[in-house]
């Protein structure tokens, strides 16, 4: 018979939902619908992976791959046949799994998955979060969390996949869990002793998310039991001063305020959980002058921005610049923290940022905001400063038509708006000091990070982190987690191949991921053989030469004859290939005078392309020299004087 009303649940190990029970199988209930528990191996891999991809064509060698490990035996095919036979016979509905000339294809309808229903949940939640609405919050989250049933795809072998989507729920189910408690906290009901254990248990399984502590705080406060809540934020704050060397955010100081005076009843709710205001984007701009807006509409700072991009996979290494990285932003001495993290193509700038940018999510309780400023992007022109202004104020809901066309203007306002809650700006991939200055918050309760190839020395009051490439021993464990192959260590030739940069080694460890077969031993031998490296450091989206290119690409279209000279030097660095470079050498070989070889020098170190080991000695980065022989050996084309430096 037809099954009617068939869901599919991935929120845990993968099950059906609804239907009728198979023959001697009394299914489980949840939620007033039978679960079908996929008992065997063979089918839950098949069914998950379709399920994955729905609505798509899953090939039948990605099926392989899964079903076998990358190791599908001779009768591979004829096997898969079968099982899909029975995983039909399972569904028992027509047309629900289709077989396509390339593979097949899971027809799973609108509600019929629990993440889709799950992702729903969380969407009614932020929105019914961002109006103030708590009933419906707790509600949201409720219906939400009470689909959650273990770990996502649990009981699947990795060759399965759905890492990303698997982390992302267990976040989202994090983030559900603070706004439940935020709304049982606002609304003030008789349920708040019953929170007590359910938040002691969440803050010692996570000790460093600090909304479950100050959460904890409030309801041991709220229910007659202060000492309590007193402890709760000594512990957390003795905590991150040993393990992070930091203390605890606003959002935990004005709770642990709240409980030292006592105030704070069960009726009221929380200030920190207080419904938003009108949304900036909704206010009569009309009425208003360009840059100047009453406070009644500015945004209002319980619309946290989470514009981040996810945080890095396979993160390692960088512990001792991560902590002064956290410790920096948490400066009180009345100014905005910045922080300038610089280095080389590839060397994982972006990567720290954004994962030192989610692990202060509680630090930042007004969000956190994020802007490519396209300083070295390939095939893109850096953002002007009046081009990152309107980007900014839209992202904080400024109508595109109320964005004050003066940039003095539109910079103002931008720090009026950022100056009304804690916000963690992120700028990425800048171009130059005077490009970042003008998006710069003011006063102490904001933080920014920028990216750049360039230490941006004119930026007064930075923190600066130059980055290097990463050692051997972490290295070796980017390419194990990345690739998951188990047996490379610090001294396999992978590591120096690539420079160790995590670029280089990213896609490295992909090309390993993607053909099982492939040795690193393999792999390692042909970088050594190539005449380029970088020919086989390309996969996909991910590439060095492109990178470079990108760099390459400005300093020859620049107008600065600095930069120019700089893009020509590298190209006669290519073709010398000295262990080390000079000045005096770069003149004489060049036919310049000594202060314009030794500028152009200094400006392929300023843009990460050569490091000054000592002073005036430089040295080409690893990968660079690659990249130097390749241009060393074409035309000119973008050079006014061929491969000479033009006249004075």
């Amino acid at each position: 018979m037809t099954r009617r009303g068939l869901r599919f649940g991935l929120l845990g190990t993968p099950v059906l939902y609804g239907g009728e029970p198979a023959r001697g199988q009394a299914p489980r209930a949840r939620g007033g619908l039978p679960v079908h528990p996929v008992t065997s191996p063979k089918l839950r891999t098949l069914l998950t992976v379709l399920l994955l991809d729905a609505g798509r064509v899953v090939s039948v060698e990605m099926l392989k791959d899964a079903l076998w490990g990358g190791a599908p035996p001779v009768s591979a095919l004829p096997s898969l046949h079968n099982h899909v036979a029975r995983l039909r016979r399972l569904l028992d509905e027509p047309g629900r799994l289709l077989t396509v000339p390339t593979g097949y294809v899971l027809r799973v309808d609108d509600g019929e998955l629990d993440v889709q229903v799950f992702d729903t949940h969380v969407a009614a939640a932020r929105v019914a979060r961002a109006d103030g609405d708590w009933e419906r919050v707790r509600g949201e989250c409720r219906a939400a969390l009470g689909l959650w049933r273990g770990t996502p795809l649990g009981g699947l072998a990795p060759e399965v996949g759905g890492y990303a989507l698997v982390r992302r729920l267990q976040e989202v189910r994090l983030l559900l869990q603070e706004w439940r408690y935020d709304a049982e906290l606002a609304l003030g009901d008789d349920r708040l002793a019953d929170l007590v254990p359910e938040l002691a248990a969440l803050a010692e399984e996570h000790p460093l998310r600090e909304a479950y502590h100050r959460q904890l705080m409030l309801a041991l406060h709220r229910t007659g039991r202060q000492a309590e809540a007193l402890v709760v934020h000594r512990d957390l704050r003795a905590r991150l001063a040993d393990e992070l060397g930091v203390e605890p955010g606003p959002s935990v100081r004005d709770a642990h305020v709240e409980v030292l005076r006592g105030s704070g009843t069960r009726a009221g709710a929380s200030q920190w959980v207080r419904p938003a205001r009108t949304p900036i984007a909704q206010a009569p701009f009309a009425q208003v002058s360009p840059g100047h807006l009453p406070s009644a509409q500015l945004p209002p700072a319980q619309l946290p921005l989470g514009q981040l991009p996810p945080a890095p996979a396979h993160f390692v290494g960088r512990e001792d610049t991560r902590q002064a990285i956290a410790q920096a932003l948490s400066s009180t001495d009345g100014t905005t923290p910045l922080v300038v993290l610089s280095g080389t193509v590839g060397v994982g700038k972006s990567a720290l940022a954004l994962h030192v940018a989610h692990a202060l999510e509680e630090r930042f309780s007004g969000g956190r905001l994020y802007l490519n400023l396209r300083g070295a992007e390939a095939g893109s022109t850096p953002l002007t400063a009046e081009q990152a202004l309107a980007a900014l104020l839209r992202d904080l809901g400024v109508p595109s038509g109320a964005v004050p066309e003066h940039p003095d203007a539109a910079s103002a306002l931008v720090r009026s708006l950022l100056a009304l809650t804690p916000t963690l700006l992120v700028l990425d991939d800048a171009v130059s000091a005077a490009q970042v200055r003008p998006l710069l918050p003011a006063g102490s309760g904001c933080g920014v990070v920028v990216t750049s190839r360039s230490p941006l020395a004119a930026l007064d009051g930075a923190a600066r982190f130059p980055l290097a490439p990463l050692s051997d021993e972490e290295s070796a464990a980017l390419l194990r987690a990345a690739s998951g192959r188990d047996g490379i260590t610090a001294g396999h030739p992978l590591v120096a191949l690539t420079g160790r940069l995590p670029l280089a080694l990213r896609v490295v460890a992909a090309r390993l991921a993607a053909r099982r077969a492939l040795t690193p031993d393999a792999l390692a031998a042909q970088l050594a053989a190539a005449d380029s490296r970088l020919d086989l450091l390309d996969y996909d989206d991910l590439g060095v030469r492109r990178s470079l290119d990108a760099a390459f690409g400005a300093l020859t279209a620049s107008e600065r004859r600095s930069d120019r000279d700089a893009a020509l030097a590298l190209r006669h660095i290519g073709a010398l290939d000295l262990p080390t470079y000079d000045a005096p050498s770069l003149a004489r070989l060049t036919g310049v005078d000594e202060a314009r070889a030794e500028a152009a020098l200094e400006r392929l170190a300023e843009v990460a392309l050569l490091e000054e080991t000592a002073y005036g000695r430089f040295v080409p980065y690893d990968l660079v020299r690659d990249f130097a022989r390749e241009r060393a050996a074409e035309p000119c084309a973008h050079a006014p004087s061929g491969c000479h430096f033009a006249s004075a």
